[in-house]
Parts: C-alpha cells; sequence; structure tokens
C-alpha cells in the first residue's frame, strides 16, 4: 500500500526539480574540486556569469531550462542519464528497497568493517544516502 503522503510528495514537479538540481550542484562542485577551478574559471568553462556561479555555490539555485542542464552536465563530465518509469513500478521499487534499508551512524572504518561483516555475496545493489553528517540511509539488495 502507497503511502499517501510520499504518493502526494512525488506528485510534486518541485520534488523532481530539487533531485536534478542537486545531482546538477553535485558534478559541478566535484568538477571544480577535481579540475582544481576557481569560480572564475569555472564560470568560463561552464560558460555563465561569475555571478551566477556564486548564486549556485551559495545559494545552491541551479534554475536552468533543461537545455542548459543537459549542457553544464556534459561540461562536468557528466551524462544526463533520464529514465521515465510508471509511477506504479516506482512505488513498487520504492517498497521493495524500504524493507531492505536500515539506518546507522558510521566513519569511513565502521563503514568498511560493516560491509565486510554483513554484506552477503553477491550482491546486486547497494544504495548510501546521506541525509546529513549523522543520519545515512543504506539499502542493500
Amino acid at each position: 500500500m502507497k503511502n499517501k503522503n510520499r504518493e502526494m510528495i512525488l506528485n510534486q514537479p518541485s520534488y523532481w526539480i530539487e533531485g536534478v538540481n542537486g545531482f546538477l550542484y553535485e558534478a559541478i562542485l566535484n568538477y571544480m574540486k577535481k579540475h582544481g577551478l576557481n569560480r572564475t574559471k569555472l564560470a568560463s568553462h561552464l560558460g555563465i556569469s561569475k555571478g551566477r556561479v556564486s548564486q549556485i555555490l551559495n545559494d545552491g539555485e541551479i534554475n536552468f531550462s533543461i537545455e542548459k542542464i543537459i549542457e553544464i552536465s556534459l561540461k562536468v563530465d557528466m551524462f544526463p542519464a533520464f529514465e521515465f518509469i510508471s509511477k506504479d513500478s516506482y512505488y513498487k521499487k520504492e517498497e521493495s528497497l524500504e524493507n531492505k534499508t536500515i539506518s546507522i551512524n558510521f566513519n569511513a572504518n565502521s563503514f568498511s568493517n560493516f560491509l565486510e561483516k554483513n554484506v552477503k555475496k553477491p550482491t546486486k545493489n547497494i544504495i548510501f544516502k546521506a541525509y546529513n553528517e549523522y543520519s545515512h540511509q543504506l539499502a542493500i539488495n
């Protein structure tokens, strides 16, 4: 049975927009760090103004057109692999992961030890979500 609150959230365009924005934000940050770019060089590479780069990095404000999102993702060495799936399939996938999800607090060493002790092979998928520095979610199937 679907959770009605979750269903309401998933049916809001803003939920999906924020998800895409978050992925692009992380891709931009990672590219900037990997290539040792300052904001001026990043702006030049992305073809946007320094002010716009500051909006992105300071406020997380993306709000680009789909065309610009794709253009920027390619410039930061990422492919924008979108997937369209039926709502029913999405809910079923979430529900199956929900039954296999555990919450743990850890540092890098304890995470490595946890995987060695608790993950039986073969493992198809490990999905890790970090909500903040103290709250993480790991789904193993």
